[in-house]
């Protein structure tokens, strides 16, 4: 997913969950699980390397 976004010149945060604990109790509260990759912009939230999805999200931020 990263070198998805990096090539497509969509920035993101990326936050590691083993390393970081703020990251681990944010996700847990947000989702209810611990599940990576996650990716979320906005409202909407994509699971897992989800290539529609994502070329769903690129073309909607390079509209915004």
């Amino acid at each position: 997913m990263r070198e998805f976004l990096s090539v497509n010149n969509v920035p993101f945060e990326d936050r590691n969950i083993r390393k970081e604990p703020e990251a681990r109790a944010e996700l847990e509260a947000l989702t209810g699980a611990l599940i990576v990759p996650q990716l979320f912009w906005g409202n909407r939230r994509i699971v897992g390397y989800d290539p529609e999805a994502l070329d769903d999200l690129v073309a909607a931020y390079s509209h915004a």
